[in-house]
């Protein structure tokens, strides 16, 4: 068996004191053989988070190194994990977010795909999403180790539908496992890029070398819980929950497209730079569905921006299908009360 890397683990926060204390709890709990380290970034969250985690670490009896950190201001994830990355000592970054558990064995899986495969640059596992009404039952899957692990699937940029087009969202890259030699090659993740800090690690990495994909659940997504991502998404069914999430969405599209559109020509810049004329052509495929996604997102930016024709004409050129779709091309109050008063009804039933 080659040599272990070592590992960093990297949980991000902000405001969850309510979920830390789990969260920590579990990156403590895994029984990686290798070296691993644990980063907590907290945002400078305004509740009890911060201190929960010192709490946490000073209760610590491991002999991993530990470093809990602050930036000197709120940063978002972007920022926060530029932040993190500062205090990285290894190769490789195991994200973790502050609402979510980890399955004990999630840094032995990771380590062992990578020992196995030295050219890897990034690894995708698979994600389970729970609720507060379901954590026990998600804990008490985390805590159990599997005895055989799948072998992971090669993705290669340079060659053609290895990477299938909806992995470009932030559904799949979410809380997946990073080199850190993007950020030598590329700098810092751009600051603006709020809640994309994923994505674009994704699309750096992708550049650099292949990725693995192992189809094992290792990351337990907590839902409801205001978490960063859903722009403090409360798991509500009714009228205000919908238009908070609606509104959310409109501001997401548009604050994320030039850190995007930044990070796709830092991609386009690196193949024409570093890859031979050959690469560069099997590579086409990789760069479309960058092109492709980026012109998918600039159409969403106008959605509740403009009037319902445009809805209509966005939905039409993205293919969206269905009647949930047709009730989004109404004004946006009245599709929240639709679709508010169809799970209240379907909820009775």
């Amino acid at each position: 068996m080659p040599q272990l890397p070592k590992l960093s683990y990297v949980l991000l926060s902000h405001n969850r004191e309510k979920y830390i204390r789990a969260a920590i709890e579990s990156a403590f709990a895994q029984d990686y053989e290798g070296e691993l380290e644990y980063i907590f970034s907290d945002d400078c969250s305004t509740d009890r988070t911060f201190e929960i985690i010192k709490e946490c670490v000073a209760a610590y009896k491991g002999g991993r190194r530990v470093v809990v950190t602050q930036p000197p201001t709120n940063q978002h994830l972007a920022g926060n994990t530029n932040h993190a990355v500062k205090f990285v000592e290894s190769d490789w970054i195991v994200r973790a977010d502050d609402d979510d558990l980890s399955s004990v064995d999630r840094c032995t899986i990771i380590g062992k795909a990578i020992a196995e495969h030295p050219e890897a640059t990034f690894v995708f596992t698979r994600m389970e999403n729970f609720t507060d009404t379901d954590a026990e039952e998600a804990l008490r899957k985390s805590q159990c180790k599997r005895d055989s692990i799948p072998q992971p699937r090669i993705l290669d940029a340079r060659e053609a539908n290895t990477i299938p087009l909806q992995w470009f969202s932030m559904k799949q890259c979410l809380h997946q496992v990073w080199s850190t030699e993007h950020f030598r090659k590329f700098g810092p993740l751009p600051k603006d890029g709020y809640w994309v800090d994923d994505v674009m690690a994704f699309w750096r990495c992708c550049v650099l070398g292949v990725g693995l994909d192992l189809d094992v659940v290792t990351s337990y997504i907590r839902n409801g819980s205001g978490n960063m991502c859903r722009g403090g998404d409360d798991g509500g069914k009714g009228y205000q929950a919908i238009i908070r999430l609606e509104q959310f969405n409109d501001r997401y599209q548009n604050m994320t497209l030039a850190p995007l559109r930044t990070t796709c020509r830092q991609m386009k810049d690196y193949i024409a730079d570093h890859y031979s004329p050959e690469a560069r052509e099997q590579s086409t495929p990789f760069i479309r569905a960058l092109e492709h996604n980026l012109a998918a997102r600039e159409l969403l930016c106008t959605y509740w921006r403009r009037g319902t024709l445009n809805r209509i004409r966005v939905a039409r050129k993205l293919g969206y299908h269905g009647i949930f779709s047709m009730l989004r091309c109404l004004p946006m109050p009245v599709f929240a009360a639709l679709l508010a008063l169809f799970r209240k009804i379907h909820k009775k039933h």
